[in-house]
């Protein structure tokens, strides 16, 4: 924890012209939401700037994923059909006299050589002299995976070309292009780099295609800038949002070779880890030893009655994922991916499988993967349903987590995890139980490798055929539909009509069921099938646009079916409808609709109230607020019977395809639907009040944040999508988000916190707001937790400057800013600024009483550490003191803050050469951190520090075991890279490797030895290190210099 206001990636690719926002996390390659005509080769064609080519969806591809050569080869034509549709004749005739690599080799070598070419411009042209020749070898590399098949690459050399020709015109403009072409040829060397080390060949297929869609399309993207901006002035203008738009593009190459570095690398660390946990070290849980009941399964659904087919799909998963034999060493970890489009029935495949269990697992547990909170309460399910010791439901996630993926390891029962609607790699990667021996199950609508495993398999899921629709649909209509299908009795009409109508709606099975629903209600459809297809196709035709996104053709029918049911709904049901459309969609709690402040209500949702006519200024009683309206009780049973929602006790969930094809009438529809929504969360939502933590309503926060994040993610998504109906932010939206996003600080979730800060940020109109200063001071203390010390600086820098405009001097709120920076002047070695600081906020801390005393121990605590690092261990000893004392006064002996000063405590004993005491103080640190945030970067500072005492006791084998603790939370947390904390616990692991009496271990200690000074050295590259040398006093004893530079590369707290 740093900050005072105390407690703990996502790129979203910017428009591509008529592109749709996308997140590098998944890569969906060339957006589907566009409409045109196709082109139909790999060549250029006449395109026409403006139109753009009908693209399938990421979610629309059929992936053979034991042989993605066919899918490569699609997707690069449509990527190809996709740019030439968006250049004009013009462009293209130029495009096409330069077809090959050398034709831009000589183009660049041409003005190298023109002695008209001014010594500027060939500056700028040399800097891109062999980009060519880098770029041909990824083309070759491409060629060589999908032979015998063959593909044409004159779309890249001709829109490199016209960047080029275009910006000859300036030499600011040529400067720009250069820049991109110098980047494009350095990531460009990485990833050629990393494809020269994946041995399987699917996934370096897929990764080639997903790294040239964002260049082809950054490239024609400004070739559009270039033609729409021909002044200079406008083109100046205008360049920070281009400039932004290729950031984001190129972060999106950037993941990529992170990705394909990352699946050889995963794989191997999975495979080392799975031959420890057969070694006799870990043996595995004899049955009598298994704390759980089994068979045990968790599964969000009771079995579809009603489910048809897929007997083929359920054999291919079966085949792959049947347990082997543990006993007899071949037990593997085995992933299986369901791909395909939304409403296509990836889920009810999953569930279908897990119900009839076939291949007789012991155990099946279903983990909801929406965002890393959802997937947190899913591993807390599996724990107290395994009955695992310390599992507790509320407040201990992350430790919950812990001991199911532990169980995971040891265990002999044969597991399957079913991990539904995964999205986002950074969420995931930290739940895959690595080194484990079992199945995890995917459905997602991304063929993204999210368990980076070389041997992945899986399988899209493909669309009914149009016989199977036809029999799905007798199904859901009735026994006496399917008799007289059986008879030959049902009228041609009605055949006719069924087969046009199923074919409108492309195979998808929710689509199909949702056909049902319409045609045996007479509201809606019916009541014959006929009639209810002559509806549809009027909706079709008068259907209105979507408000966040352009449809796809095949959206189109969707929707229409969609619309069909919303417009037969009562008002009621419809507002219900539209604010589930922004919650997270696994877990709506009744209670959200159940505030003590029931003005929340106030407006299209007053049908709510269970109180009316209340003082706007009251809140109700905890009584009056137990159970839903009459009224809203009525709305939920006509969303159920409509199936538009499903419902376990108080506990709503709807369909994502439900919730994409909700159309609102109008704008200010869209606007009064979001506000609504974002007042129930902001209601719920615990708040940050005075710079208190909120540690106190951890509980409350874990229910709601689901919702918070999902409004951010949405928000996002609908304002950078270039919709005509452009979402507009509140002030208790960005409110909202500043809560959620220092929730999430709070519990080291770094990464979701700096998706919801970044939206927060663009949010905020008014960036001399305190409101933005409290955003800036998140995303400042973010940074200040990860280490990136210059990016935290550049962010307390806006909160400092935006707080002395706006607050008096001895304000609580500059008190914490000035602490924030004791500590940043502290890590950066600058200890006479850091103490300063520290005295300005006491100074204010003091004056404020009562009501900041938790803020005063933080600051001593603060100071504490400062004499500590200083060797100035009477003082620290004080300051220390202190701290305890107040949070003992005001928070008591178990909370989180107490951890932190255990652990001053422990380094003071450290330095004393006290171990017996130190030991004692760290211990206590672990115990807070293991009852209130496991996973916290303070409980793995604890585990590391008692293997040091150990250590300096001479008792090496305790001491690697404490380590070996630090170092699985370090790599939850790190799951593929090696953060500064890995780092720090490896070398220290190889030091107690090579103090073995017997010199055993000498080879396995230079080989952690190696990595530790790898990461190391990417680290302090990357600006994620501090210092400490020069903290010392001039006559202090010489340290061992080797560790502190392992210690720089932690945060200073955890030092």
């Amino acid at each position: 924890m740093t900050a005072v206001e105390i407690s703990n990636g996502v790129h979203n690719l910017a428009l591509n012209g008529n592109h749709a926002v996308q997140e590098p996390l998944v890569r969906r390659g060339t957006n589907g939401d566009l409409n045109g005509e196709n082109g139909n080769s790999n060549g250029f064609q006449n395109g026409h700037k403006g139109s753009v080519a009908n693209i399938p969806r990421g979610d629309e591809y059929d992936v053979d994923f034991s042989d993605t050569r066919n899918f490569v080869v699609k997707r690069w034509e449509d990527i190809v059909n996709s740019a030439t549709s968006r250049l004009s004749p013009q462009d293209l005739k130029a495009a096409s006299d330069y077809l090959y690599w050398h034709d831009i080799k000589d183009e660049i070598q041409a003005k190298l050589g023109d002695s008209s070419s001014t010594q500027i411009m060939k500056r700028q042209m040399s800097r891109i002299h062999a980009l060519p020749s880098v770029l041909v070898k990824l083309t070759m590399t491409f060629d060589g995976l999908i032979m015998p098949f063959d593909v044409k690459f004159e779309m890249l050399w001709g829109l490199i070309y016209l960047n080029l020709k275009l910006s000859y015109t300036s030499l600011d403009r040529l400067k720009r292009t250069c820049d991109l072409m110098d980047r494009l040829r350095k990531v460009t060397v990485l990833f050629n780099r990393c494809l020269e080390t994946c041995d399987e060949k699917n996934e370096a297929r897929i990764a080639v295609i997903d790294f040239l869609d964002p260049i082809i399309m950054v490239l024609v993207d400004c070739i559009d800038y270039f033609h729409e901006h021909l002044s200079e002035k406008e083109a100046t203008d205008t360049w920070p949002d281009m400039r932004a738009n290729i950031d984001q593009q190129l972060a999106s190459l950037d993941y990529t070779v992170k990705h394909v570095s990352e699946i050889s690398n995963f794989s191997k660390v999975n495979r080392d880890r799975q031959v420890k946990s057969l070694s006799s070290r870990h043996a595995a849980l004899p049955d009598s030893e298994e704390p759980g009941v089994f068979p045990n399964r968790i599964l969000p659904f009771q079995r579809n009655r009603t489910f048809y087919g897929r007997k083929e799909e359920l054999d291919k998963i079966l085949r792959y994922l049947r347990p082997k034999d543990q006993d007899d060493g071949v037990a593997t970890f085995r992933t299986y991916t369901i791909y395909g489009r939304r409403g296509v029935g990836k889920t009810e495949i999953a569930l279908q499988f897990a119900h009839v269990n076939p291949g007789g697992y012991d155990a099946i547990f279903w983990i909801q993967c929406e965002t890393s909170v959802s997937i947190r309460q899913s591993f807390t399910d599996v724990a107290l349903s395994l009955n695992l010791p310390g599992a507790a439901r509320e407040g201990k996630h992350e430790e919950n987590l812990l001991q199911v993926l532990k169980w995971l390891k040891l265990t002999k029962k044969k597991w399957l995890l079913i991990f539904d609607n995964a999205e986002r790699d950074q969420i995931l990667q930290k739940y895959w139980p690595v080194g484990a021996m079992g199945a995890i199950l995917i459905t997602s609508r991304e063929y993204y490798n999210f368990a980076k495993d070389e041997s992945r398999k899986g399988d899209t899921v493909k669309p009914f055929t149009e016989n199977q629709s036809w029999e799905l649909l007798l199904k859901l209509l009735g026994e006496d539909w399917e008799k007289a299908d059986r008879e030959g009795t049902i009228a041609q009409s009605e055949v006719i009509a069924a087969k046009k109508f199923l074919s409108q709606l492309e195979g998808l099975a929710l689509a199909v069921r949702q056909a049902a629903v319409m045609i045996k209600d007479p509201n809606i459809g019916g009541p014959t099938i006929a009639k209810t297809y002559e509806k549809f196709k009027e909706r079709m035709r008068t259907l209105p646009p979507r408000h966040s996104s352009r449809r796809s053709a095949s959206e189109i029918a969707l929707d229409s079916l969609w619309d069909m049911t919303f417009s037969a709904l009562g008002s009621h049901a419809r507002t219900l409808l539209s604010v589930f459309s922004w919650l997270s969609p696994d877990s709506i709690p009744v209670d959200l609709f159940l505030p003590r402040n029931q003005s929340v209500l106030d407006g299209s949702l007053s049908f709510c109230k269970q109180v009316q006519n209340i003082n706007p200024q009251k809140r109700t009683s905890i009584i009056s607020a137990l159970a839903p309206s009459p009224e809203f009780a009525a709305a939920v049973d006509e969303l159920l019977k409509r199936e538009l929602i499903k419902r376990d006790n108080r506990i709503y969930s709807i369909h994502r395809v439900v919730q994409e094809a909700v159309n609102y009438h109008d704008e200010e529809d869209l606007q009064n639907s979001f506000n609504i929504a974002t007042a129930l969360v902001h209601e719920a939502f615990p708040k940050v009040v005075m710079n208190q933590p909120l540690i106190k309503y951890w509980t409350t926060c874990q229910i709601y944040i689901p919702h918070g994040v999902f409004l951010s993610r949405k928000f996002a998504g609908h304002v950078k999508s270039g919709s005509t109906g452009k979402l507009k932010s509140t002030p208790e939206f960005v409110q909202l988000l500043h809560h959620c996003g220092w929730y999430l600080y709070e519990i080291g979730d770094y990464d979701v916190c700096n998706r919801v800060v970044e939206t927060a940020t663009g949010a905020c109109d008014n960036k001399k707001s305190l409101l933005y200063a409290d955003i800036r001071n998140t995303a400042g203390g973010r940074f200040y937790d990860l280490n990136e010390l210059a990016r935290c600086r550049r962010a307390w820098e806006d909160t400092l400057k935006i707080r002395k405009e706006l607050l008096d001097h001895d304000h609580p709120q500059m008190a914490a800013i000035y602490n924030n920076f004791g500590n940043l002047e502290l890590s950066t070695g600058n200890p006479k600024w850091a103490k300063e600081n520290f005295d300005r906020a006491m100074q204010i801390w003091v004056a404020g009483g009562d009501t900041t005393a938790v803020q005063l121990a933080l600051t001593h605590l603060c100071v504490g550490r400062l004499h500590t690092l200083k060797l100035n261990v009477d003082e620290a000893w004080r300051e220390t003191n202190l701290a305890e004392t107040l949070f003992l006064r005001t928070m008591g002996a178990d909370k989180g803050f107490m951890a932190n000063v255990h652990y001053v405590y422990g380094n003071i004993h450290m330095l004393q050469k006290d171990w017996d005491l130190a030991w004692r103080s760290f211990d206590e640190c672990l115990k807070i951190g293991l009852a209130t945030m496991p996973l916290h970067p303070i409980t793995a500072a604890a585990y590391y520090s008692l293997g040091c005492v150990k250590f300096e006791q001479g008792e090496l084998e305790p001491a690697k075991a404490w380590l070996e603790k630090a170092r699985s939370i370090a790599q939850l947390n790190s799951p593929v890279t090696d953060d500064g904390p890995t780092a720090r616990i490896l070398w220290k692991l190889a030091q107690m490797l090579e103090a073995d009496p017997e010199q055993r271990f000498n080879e396995d200690a230079q080989d952690l030895r190696n990595r530790a000074a790898i990461a190391r050295a990417k680290l302090l590259a990357s600006g994620k290190g501090g210092a400490m040398a020069f903290l010392r006093e001039e006559d202090a004893e010489e340290v061992d210099d080797e560790e502190e530079d392992y210690d720089v590369l932690v945060p200073l707290f955890y030092r």
